[in-house]
């Protein structure tokens, strides 16, 4: 049997009606062959390729047709994006080394079918990479797949449809899953750190805790401005005690009406059920500390700082997790958002608030723990830094901001040196000055 017809399509705009794109790279690429049974064979240099695009077949087979061979290899690396839902996903699949991208759809129930198509082509000599978008979910779908790949991407989301917006005015499952796939390849795609399990758990405890924290702050909010209608006044923190309690109830009989005082006792009720979970969520998280031993060191290193309580310090160790992921203070205080925005143009650089990006419960922890700081009667480098920008003539609370980015920077490089926390200015130490 004599072999296929060989053509360089290299050059040609269409195949088969179909648009073929080989502007990318050094690589000729064939994508969005819907075909499956569409055969193509192209020429590329002194290599043969004859490609398909079932993802369950052998997507590139390198033959010898008339004498012309492949002179060098290629690493055989396997991208994958998928676009997840929690009903379905689809998967697009760029083979690195034939260029060619395939893409098929998954119902939520056939996973093991996904499963089964990466180990196929671990077993065939590939290196299985799958980026996915961070949604809701996909935790789940991560570690089901964990054994069958290579490498685990989580997609950063927030900057990736900005890149989709760019790349195709349609948006449909299979554009978001081949572009992640093909962004993946050149190395172009925004992405965020995957949390170990145990990192995971933590997370999950904290925003546990968070989560009681705001519902009672709210409960506290409108019991506060109820009690202002009949002249009772009350400090908010006062709403939190046993003693400041019941002082209310107190006061609640003599200047409420009777049919008003049930909802005022059942706000008080509710303020002290969730005041007893956040105790016990907090006592849970250090217990959860307490069995790890590395955890556990970090905690009472941060400790060591001038107003960073067990709270503060395990927030900011749940959020920045591996600390070798940072090259310095600086980037971990943009992670936080407590750095300004900076707009330049030509030799015009102006600078304005803080971006606020990352996690903002634990920024305000860190600004909460920089105002206890600033408080305390011991003396610190962030206290003078602080005072040092007032005298200057900044405003008090862009100079709190500041001595809340140096906190920061100090409390990083704590973690990164494994050293108790040094207050010697005039020796610039890194524990010190937060270098």
């Amino acid at each position: 049997m004599s072999p296929p017809e060989i053509r360089d399509y290299s050059k040609e705009a269409t195949f088969k009606g179909r648009r073929l794109d080989f502007s990318l790279g050094n690589k000729p690429r064939a994508w969005r062959l819907a075909d499956a049974s569409c055969r193509l064979i192209i020429v590329a240099g002194s290599a043969v390729l004859e490609y398909g695009n079932s993802p369950e077949a052998e997507v590139a087979k390198h033959k010898t047709y008339q004498g012309v061979e492949m002179k060098e290899k290629v690493e055989k690396t396997l991208y994958v994006g998928v676009d997840y839902h929690k009903n379905s996903f689809t998967a697009a699949y760029l083979d690195c080394l034939t260029g060619i991208l395939n893409t098929k759809k998954y119902e939520a129930e056939e996973l093991e079918k996904f499963k089964n198509h990466l180990t196929t082509f671990r077993k065939k000599g590939y290196s299985v990479k799958v980026a996915v978008e961070t949604l809701t979910g996909v935790t789940f779908f991560t570690e089901e797949i964990r054994n069958c790949v290579d490498e685990i991407t989580y997609v950063n989301t927030n900057k990736f449809k900005n890149i989709l917006k760019g790349v195709n005015s349609a948006k449909n499952d299979r554009i978001d899953a081949e572009t992640i796939a093909i962004y993946y390849e050149m190395g172009l795609l925004p992405t965020v750190y995957v949390p170990t399990r145990k990192e995971k758990e933590l997370r999950i405890k904290m925003k546990e805790r968070d989560s009681f924290v705001d519902m009672r702050k709210g409960v506290i909010n409108r019991l506060h401005s109820l009690l202002l209608e009949y002249g009772i006044k009350t400090n908010k923190r006062e709403l939190t005690t046993k003693k400041g309690m019941e002082r209310i109830k107190e006061e609640t009989k003599k200047k409420v009406p009777p049919s008003l005082r049930e909802t005022i006792w059942r706000q008080i009720e509710t303020i002290e059920y969730l005041t007893d979970k956040i105790r016990e969520t907090e006592e849970d998280i250090k217990s959860f500390i307490g069995e790890d031993e590395e955890l556990k060191g970090k905690v009472e290193l941060l400790k060591s700082i001038p107003g960073v309580g067990d709270i503060v310090a395990i927030a900011f160790i749940s959020a920045v997790c591996n600390e070798e992921r940072f090259e310095n203070g600086d980037k971990v205080a943009a992670y936080f958002g407590l750095v300004p925005r900076v707009n330049s143009s030509g030799d015009e650089v102006r600078n304005g608030r803080i971006t606020k990006k990352g996690d903002s419960r634990t920024r305000n922890k860190i600004i909460q723990a920089t105002r206890a700081l600033l408080n305390s009667k011991l003396d610190n480098s962030v206290k003078r830094f602080y005072e040092g920008l007032v005298k200057k003539g900044l405003e008090k609370k862009k100079a709190l901001i500041a001595a809340a980015r140096k906190l920061v920077k100090v409390m990083f490089a704590v973690l990164r040196e494994r050293r108790q926390f040094m207050d010697f200015v005039e020796n610039k130490c890194n524990l010190c000055v937060g270098g």
